[in-house]
């Protein structure tokens, strides 16, 4: 079957890229919900590709897993704005790639 998205859609359509923070974060409780593929990659050679919605995380994830070892979780947080006492939340979909050359553009 052909494959309608390459790599670089993906990373196109995503609205945020970073270097993983999964595992940093994981001593903090119940941060990340795992979704796909229970052997998160680590920290050290993997980068988060950030989705504003299931369906992109979803077809990114199923890209990348051709070629890279990689996870889909899901976050919700919290959050105000400026001295706002009012507190507003959100979600982020993120796909945890294993890719070592992306990874050292971040550091």
């Amino acid at each position: 079957m052909k494959q309608l998205l390459n790599y670089k859609d993906c990373a196109d359509l995503s609205n945020t890229i970073c270097q993983s923070f999964y595992y940093e974060k994981l001593n903090q409780g119940n941060y990340f919900e795992v979704w796909r593929n229970k052997k998160v990659p680590n920290d050290l050679n993997s980068v988060m590709y950030f989705y504003d919605n299931l369906q992109s995380a979803l077809i990114s994830y199923n890209v990348f897993k051709n070629k890279y070892k990689c996870s889909l979780v899901w976050r919700e947080y919290n959050y105000t704005i400026g001295k706002s006492k009012k507190l507003n939340w959100s979600e982020d979909w993120i796909v945890i790639v294993n890719n070592k050359k992306k990874s050292k553009e971040f550091n």
